[in-house]
């Protein structure tokens, strides 16, 4: 980045008019992660339980909330389902049915698609295969308690082994821009599974709760995801000719309006040569990820103890009732 006062939204707004000369991957990260990882999150769940709805007919819609109430019982309500990985898991869950009730197809074997990036090569580091089950397993046991735990407990565990078999692979050859984008997205969702299990494991102190997992995440065990991997060691899939790409992507900047112009200059290095400024561009945007994950993670304050569950029946749209 070429300046501390370049900001984020200049780099997604330079990155997207580079994107259209050269077609690299959109690295940033799916609003679902920020959203309902967040302090708003059962807010953001109300408004997708909504939106979701009422994208359906009313067949659909009677079909989409038969599937919940099988799901979740008579009391239609999801303990702390409003917060951390568990409102995660409603919005996928919400989004995953609601396209069967439409008829259409949903893997329940892949990468959880829009949470992940789409690796056109086919290849996802085992923590994204590992997080989508677990994801995909909440809904169905996050009303009993003690499977709950267990079933954290097995996953942060088999995240351990996954991080390990990920640096054994990140030591023999580089790895592209998207495998490592869902490596960290995965390692985001490995620290709230961790934050989540605090809040299971130790509900009467939930502030010391949330104290413990910051410490988990500072210490130097082997149970901390290998947040520290070099970024040089990285291929970034262009798909263009990016001495030509600069040149025009240089050319479209200069027709540009002012807001945008200013934007490039304050994310453009003094030294960086014309030929490598679609490259810059395309690393910062990547590298926004990274920072992304850096500084979610170190921000006590975005991840305060809560406890809020979620009650289904408030906001369906349809009568909730069991047969």
């Amino acid at each position: 980045m070429g300046s501390l006062q370049c900001l984020s939204q200049e780099v997604s707004l330079l990155a997207s008019i580079a994107r259209d000369i050269c077609p690299f991957p959109n690295y940033q990260i799916t609003p679902h992660v920020q959203d309902f990882l967040s302090l708003n999150s059962s807010t953001y769940l109300n408004n997708r339980y909504a939106t979701v709805q009422s994208s359906l007919s009313v067949k659909q819609l009677e079909d989409f909330t038969q599937s919940l109430r099988s799901t979740f019982g008579r009391e239609g309500r999801v303990s702390y389902g409003g917060v951390g990985v568990v409102a995660l898991s409603l919005a996928i869950l919400f989004d995953t049915v609601a396209q069967q009730v439409k008829g259409e197809y949903v893997s329940d074997q892949e990468p959880i698609p829009g949470l992940f990036l789409k690796n056109f090569r086919g290849y996802y580091s085992p923590s994204v295969y590992t997080i989508s089950k677990y994801l995909r397993l909440v809904p169905h046991i996050a009303n009993n308690p003690t499977r709950m735990r267990q079933e954290t407990e097995r996953y942060l565990k088999q995240l351990t082994f996954d991080y390990q078999l990920f640096e054994k692979q990140w030591m023999k050859a580089k790895q592209d821009d998207v495998t490592v984008v869902n490596q960290k997205i995965g390692e985001y969702l490995h620290w709230h599974l961790y934050i989540h299990l605090q809040r299971l494991t130790n509900a009467t102190f939930a502030d010391k709760a949330i104290e413990s997992a910051f410490t988990f995440f500072n210490n130097t065990t082997n149970d901390k995801p290998p947040t520290n991997i070099s970024y040089h060691n990285v291929n970034l899939n262009l798909n263009c000719n990016p001495e030509e790409s600069s040149k025009e992507f240089l050319d479209e900047i200069k027709k540009s309006d002012e807001r945008t112009q200013n934007a490039f200059k304050r994310c453009k290095p003094e030294d960086l040569a014309d030929s490598e400024t679609l490259q810059h561009i395309a690393k910062t945007d990547w590298l926004a990820v990274n920072e992304f994950i850096f500084n979610g993670v170190r921000r006590k304050e975005q991840h305060i103890a809560q406890k809020e569950d979620f009650d289904l029946k408030v906001g369906a749209l349809r009568k909730w009732e069991t047969h």
